[in-house]
This record gives structure tokens, C-alpha cells and sequence, in this order.
């Protein structure tokens, strides 16, 4: 191969390299620092699921406390009732924090293994009063990156 096709070659994987996303990263993920150490990965975008309904996912770190796995419910009404469904099974949410004023988000806390098989399936369905969707893809890569830096 003469010497100028090799150059060629060379420039185009190259740019290729430079290019190609990275894995195991996103734009819309993001950790801040609150009080004591306190660290929250989250996605910074929440994602839309359903019309006037939108997930943000989050883990929460502190030297205190145990991790704290979330997702954050936009749109949510204080009546609706909330579930998640893996097949016909139910995933254990272990508690659910109202706004006391009903404005603002409502977060579902699951355990670190449910928040896992979120992440890693579509076969789990979100429902929230009558609407019930599963998590789009994104938003699944999102929390499989949230869980590899937070674990």
C-alpha cells in the first residue's frame, strides 16, 4: 500500500476515534455536593414518559447513610397511586416522598438491585395513576452510569 493511502487510513480512524461517543458516558448525567459531604448523581434532563410526566433518576451518597436510590416523578398528582412491575412482578418501593404542598416532584425510593434491573431492562413498567410506560432507553443508559459511579 503506497505510503499516502496509509496516511489516508491513518487520518480517517483517527477522526473515527475522535468522534465515536464514549461509552459509559453521558451529557445529562451529572453529580453535585450538598451539606456534609453529602453527593447526589443524577441526570440533570429529567425525561418525558408520558404526556405531563417526566423521570429523573438519582443516587444519593453520603457518609452517613446507606445509598439511597431515586427516581423522581414530574407530574405526578398527590392521588395518584404509584407502582413498578418487572413481568408480573412488583418491585418493593420503600417509600414515597409527597411534596407537602402537592408542588414539586414526587420521589419514589426503590433499593440499589431494583434500581439496577431498571436500568438493565425495559421489561419493568412505571405506572402512575392511570398512565403506565416503561423507562425509555436513554434514561436506562443513564441510570446504569449513575449506578457504576455511585456503587
Amino acid at each position: 500500500m503506497p505510503v499516502s493511502h496509509v496516511r489516508v487510513w491513518f487520518l480517517v480512524a483517527l477522526l473515527g476515534l475522535l468522534t465515536a461517543p464514549a461509552v459509559a458516558q453521558s451529557d445529562n448525567v451529572t453529580t453535585v455536593e450538598g451539606a456534609n459531604g453529602k453527593q447526589t448523581t443524577m441526570t440533570a434532563q429529567p425525561h418525558s414518559v408520558a404526556s405531563g410526566l417526566s423521570v429523573r433518576a438519582m443516587g444519593i451518597d453520603a457518609p452517613d447513610t446507606t445509598t439511597r436510590w431515586v427516581i423522581s416523578l414530574i407530574g405526578a398528582a398527590p392521588e395518584d397511586s404509584i407502582s413498578l412491575t418487572y413481568g408480573d412482578q412488583s418491585l418493593r418501593i420503600l417509600e414515597v416522598n409527597r411534596p407537602d404542598d402537592g408542588i414539586g416532584p414526587t420521589k419514589v425510593y426503590v433499593s440499589g438491585e431494583d434500581f439496577l434491573t431498571m436500568a438493565e431492562t425495559e421489561a419493568v413498567t412505571l405506572s402512575v395513576g392511570d398512565v403506565s410506560v416503561a423507562l425509555p432507553e436513554q434514561l436506562r443508559r443513564e441510570m446504569q452510569l449513575i449506578f457504576e459511579k455511585v456503587s
